[in-house]
C-alpha cells in the first residue's frame, strides 16, 4: 500500500502547507492592520501638534503685537522728556542756597525735629573755596 502512505504524506504536506500559508497570510494581516493603527495614531498625534502649534503661534503674535504697542509707549516716554536746566549744579560752592535749605529741611525732618522757619532766604554761600 505505498499509494496510501504516499496520499497520507501528500495530505500531511498539503496541511502543513496550508497552515504556513494561512500563517503567512495571518502575519500580512496583522501587519497591514498593526501599520494602519500606527498610521491613524501618528495621524491623531500630527492633528493635535498642528493645533497646538496653531495656538503657539497666535499666542506668540499676540505677545509680539503687546510688546510692541508696550516698546512704542516706552519710547514716546523716552522721546517726550526735555531737561531744563535753571543754573548750574556746581559752581564756585557746591550748593547754592535753595540747596541748603532743602537739605536741612531734609535732616530736620529725618532726625524728627521741626522744620525752621521759612522766614526768608538762606545766607550767602561762603567764599571758600570748595573742597
Amino acid at each position: 500500500m505505498p499509494g496510501v502512505t504516499t496520499l497520507a504524506l501528500a495530505s500531511a504536506l498539503a496541511a502543513c502547507l496550508t497552515g504556513i500559508g494561512g500563517y503567512a497570510y495571518g502575519v500580512h494581516v496583522g501587519t497591514a492592520q498593526e501599520q494602519a493603527a500606527q498610521k491613524a495614531r501618528d495621524d491623531a498625534r500630527e492633528t493635535l501638534r498642528q493645533q497646538a502649534q496653531g495656538r503657539i503661534d497666535t499666542s506668540a503674535q499676540a505677545h509680539q503685537a503687546r510688546e510692541y504697542a508696550r516698546q512704542t509707549t516706552v519710547r514716546d516716554i523716552y522721546h517726550e522728556s526735555e531737561k531744563i536746566i535753571d543754573r548750574p549744579v556746581y559752581g564756585a560752592a557746591c550748593i547754592d542756597a535753595d540747596g541748603v535749605r532743602l537739605l536741612d529741611r531734609a535732616a530736620a525732618t529725618a532726625n524728627g525735629q521741626r522744620e525752621p522757619d521759612p522766614a526768608g532766604p538762606a545766607a550767602q554761600p561762603s567764599a571758600a573755596p570748595a573742597r
